[in-house]
């Protein structure tokens, strides 16, 4: 490998996010795995935390928080 893709590599170890440009504008981004899968899930985390404040600004006002854990615990098979 050359020392240059050594370099690419290693910033995407660490976590950084490497931007492909062409005739100077950004074509595409290069991530590593798990950069993404953590991009992924913070943003699925939002998307769920504005459909519970939509939900709640509609007065919907869920559930007691035991229910909610038992609820958990049996989609997971888990005794509490």
């Amino acid at each position: 490998m050359h020392r240059t893709q050594d370099k690419h590599l290693e910033r995407l170890e660490e976590g950084r996010v490497e931007t492909i440009t062409q005739n100077g504008e950004a074509a595409m981004v290069v991530m590593s795995p798990a950069t993404y899968d953590a991009m992924a899930i913070e943003l699925e985390r939002g998307h769920l935390w504005d459909q519970t404040i939509a939900r709640f600004d509609a007065g919907e006002r869920g559930m007691e928080a035991r229910e909610a854990i038992d609820q958990v615990a049996a989609r997971l098979q888990r005794k509490l």
